[in-house]
């Protein structure tokens, strides 16, 4: 059995949009907020301009609503070429290591002293 993609799920979301005349991911927005869903303007981009990893399928039932088309529509499958075989490598998440004047100082914060308690009245 071999370990390289054969098929792969196309997202042709931007597609459908054109071909429906909805020209931006605003647009798509509003029609999206019309329907009763809830997503922000930035998750909406990133899902019409990337094939997303993951998306839930009330999205997709409010996207085959809108567009009015069937699901095989939105995704399609199709074979991979020889140099998209090898699966997508993922993002490196990049670790920032705190800035400090003094490498040897303690990171949890300056020491902070109360204020002295007024004497107490018996």
């Amino acid at each position: 059995m071999s370990n390289t993609l054969q098929r792969r799920l196309t997202w042709r979301l931007e597609i459908l949009m054109a071909e429906r005349k909805i020209r931006s991911a605003t647009e798509l927005h509003r029609l999206l907020v019309n329907y009763g869903y809830k997503i922000t303007s930035s998750q909406l981009s990133r899902v019409v301009k990337d094939r997303p990893e993951r998306v839930s399928t009330d999205l997709l039932d409010h996207l085959l609503e809108i567009l009015n088309c069937e699901i095989g529509d939105l995704l399609r499958s199709e074979p991979v070429s020889d140099e998209h075989a090898i699966a997508k490598p993922q993002k490196q998440r990049v670790r920032r290591e705190p800035v400090t004047d003094n490498p040897g100082a303690n990171l949890t914060g300056p020491k902070v002293t109360p204020f002295p308690a007024p004497p107490r009245k018996e």
